[in-house]
């Protein structure tokens, strides 16, 4: 035989489903066109796309992070547009199950998990050519990405990989040329397929080169900005910082500061919501230092102590108003009209500011004592009181002592003129990472609102018998000035709480845009914690945190445990006016509407107060009896700096 002759024909089986129980074939990944979240990608398979660092690849359940293997892929290797690798599954008790699965071939598909490593392109028709990746492990998955990949694939079941038209491999024609001739012989069909293939991959390198040539392009461009940007910063900082500086001045001009405070907040470098701070404690303290509202007549501590709500309605609740005896409250309110651009009525009179915030006398706080109708004192909760006991009781601090929200702690501006104006940062700017020292970082400027009080006048009406009016002692004085502060301070407590910003009303912590919400239904102690937990996740930490809620709902709480597994330690703790929850204060009000509880930090309530003091007469609201009507007008108004530091619930059962 002339072995010059001899030919030589070479067999290649693949026999589908033959393996061991130990070693079963899998192809891991394959180049086909798959759609991912982001679009669809194209991984490259050659020697030089896959890196194998990580072989032989765990495999998982899922693609979830923190899960054990259950086995392993081995011998992987690269060939015609697939890796392809030796499953095997280990010996505990889950990767038993999952083995028998796939032998019965309950479990066929496999998801490949990847990292790409800088070497990657977007073709002209949006597809994502991955040509450097490394495989990370195997998932057994029941819907996977890549079709062709699974347990017991064929080696030429893969079609090869398009996207319309545009085909891709991502490999010079060199390496294709090589690769191509290191082949066996092939039949026609496949021939012919490769031979497509390496056009393709001949008009992928092309693109790669386009593509290259854009990111140039593109670094250019970026540099190019960032030097224009550069060359901008300097007038930028200027323009930004001069609009502070007006902003703060426009701030000194509405709240009637003087230049030295200009200056500091502009030399010290400070925010408009540091501004804004200091603001509000600056008109807080003034309230309490030096107020000096419009009604305020100069008047000496003894002609202070002279001015007598009582004599002033007796004056006026005669159908001819009779002065004769009150000749010297008749002056002041002439006074305070002409101050504040009233018109003097026969039924109306005004009272100083002087007089509003008096201490009582002697006498009157001894009448007050017996009666039982003294100020609100100290009451006891837990290891120390809420409440502290306050000597001046004037028409004013009885009338803030009745309110809730300033015995929570809300904070009050007094003696104010005109409206007040407050910053306050409602978002601030976003954070941004920088993929590259190309990025640039998204414009996120932060965002003010402004907090305005402006005067709203609440009116409240209480009767008082002609009889007390004409009493000299100094009971009957106290009694009717105990009666108006009574009537109008509810009023005001009600306007804190629960305010409509409709109907002449200020906006109320119930009313505010933006407080948060927890859910009333079978309120216990996670939904006590809730309300905590709901301004800790606005990054709020209170300096005067409480809950104030009806007396019906503080009896709820009384009897249900704090910790249901417990059941000793009931949730409210304390007696039903004052308690606390989880150390906390808490109290009660009627001004609440039923079934319903706010929680916050108090003093993020801002209080503004207009020392006017209207009191009108009305005598015939009893003709028979001769009771006399007397209606007490007083102007305040209400703001939440941040409403995100309250939550609030409804129909609580």
């Amino acid at each position: 035989m002339d072995r010059a002759n001899t030919q030589v024909r070479t067999l290649v089986f693949e026999i589908e489903g033959r393996a061991s129980d130990d070693a079963i074939p899998v192809v891991v990944s394959t180049d086909v066109v798959a759609q991912m979240p982001d679009g669809p990608e194209i991984l490259v398979h050659t020697a030089d796309a896959i890196d194998l660092k990580r072989a032989p690849l765990p495999i998982i359940a899922t693609h979830r992070s923190g899960q054990l293997n259950v086995g392993l892929v081995d011998n992987l290797t690269i060939n015609n547009g697939q890796l392809r690798g030796i499953a095997r599954f280990g010996s505990r008790a889950e990767a038993a199950e999952y083995k028998a699965d796939v032998l019965n071939r309950t479990i066929r598909s496999v998801s490949v998990g990847y990292a790409r490593i800088k070497g990657y392109f977007r073709r002209s028709d949006e597809v994502l050519v991955v040509t450097r990746w490394m495989p990370t492990h195997a998932a057994l998955v029941a819907e996977p990405v890549d079709i062709h990949a699974g347990f017991f694939r064929s080696l030429e079941s893969v079609p090869a990989f398009e996207v319309g038209a545009e085909p891709l491999v991502a490999v010079t024609e060199v390496e294709s040329a090589s690769r191509a001739a290191a082949l066996p012989p092939q039949p026609a069909a496949t021939a012919a397929r490769k031979e497509q293939q390496m056009e393709n991959e001949a008009k992928a390198a092309a693109e790669a080169a386009e593509a290259a040539k854009k990111e140039r392009e593109k670094d250019e461009q970026e540099r190019a900005v960032r030097e224009a940007r550069a060359k901008n910063d300097a007038k930028s900082a200027g323009e930004l910082e001069g609009s502070r500086v007006r902003a703060i001045e426009n701030l000194c001009k509405m709240n009637r500061l003087d230049d030295r405070y200009r200056n500091m907040w502009v030399n010290q470098g400070l925010s408009l919501e540091e501004v804004s701070e200091d603001i509000l404690k600056i008109l807080e303290e003034r309230g309490k230092s030096n107020p000096q509202p419009a009604s305020r007549l100069g008047l000496t501590a003894q002609e202070t102590q002279r001015f007598s709500l009582q004599r002033a309605i007796a004056a006026i609740s005669t159908p001819t108003p009779d002065w004769k005896d009150a000749g010297f409250e008749l002056e002041c309110s002439r006074s305070v009209a002409k101050r504040v651009g009233k018109t003097m009525e026969p039924t109306k009179f005004f009272v100083p500011f002087e007089v509003m915030e008096r201490p009582l006398d002697q006498q009157v706080r001894q009448y007050l004592e017996a009666l039982g109708r003294r100020d609100l004192t100290v009451a006891t909760a837990g290891a120390g009181g809420f409440l502290v006991q306050t000597e001046n009781i004037g028409f004013i601090e009885m009338l803030r002592n009745r309110s809730v929200a300033f015995r929570m702690g809300a904070r009050r501006l007094s003696g104010l003129q005109g409206s007040v104006t407050v910053p306050r940062q409602s978002a601030a700017a976003t954070a941004v990472w920088l993929a590259n020292e190309a990025s640039t970082a998204t414009e996120s400027p932060q965002t003010f609102v402004q907090m305005a009080l402006t005067p709203k006048t609440v009116s409240a009406y209480t009767e008082i018998s002609r009889q007390l009016l004409l009493q000299s002692s100094p009971g009957a004085e106290g009694i009717v000035t105990d009666d108006l502060a009574q009537v109008v301070g509810i009023a005001a407590d009600l306007g804190v709480l629960e305010g409509t910003g409709s109907g002449g009303q200020p906006t109320g912590i119930s009313g505010t845009a933006g407080i948060g919400s927890v859910s009333g239904t079978s309120l216990a102690a996670a939904g006590a914690i809730e309300f905590q937990t709901d301004i800790a996740s606005a990054n709020v930490t209170p300096l005067r945190p409480g809950y104030v809620t009806t007396p019906a709902v503080a009896g709820l709480l009384m009897v249900r445990p704090e910790l249901p597994s417990t059941g000793t330690t009931r949730l409210w703790t304390g007696n039903i006016w004052d308690g606390a929850i989880f150390g906390l204060p808490a109290m009660t009000s009627n001004q609440l509407t039923a079934a319903t509880m706010i929680f916050g930090d108090w003093q993020e309530v801002v209080v503004g107060e207009w020392g006017v003091l209207e009191v009108e007469v009305n005598p015939y609201a009893n003709f028979q009896a001769g009771i006399v009507g007397v209606r007490a007008l007083y102007s305040m108004d209400v703001g939440v700096r941040r409403p995100f530091a309250f939550s609030r619930a409804t129909t609580i059962t």
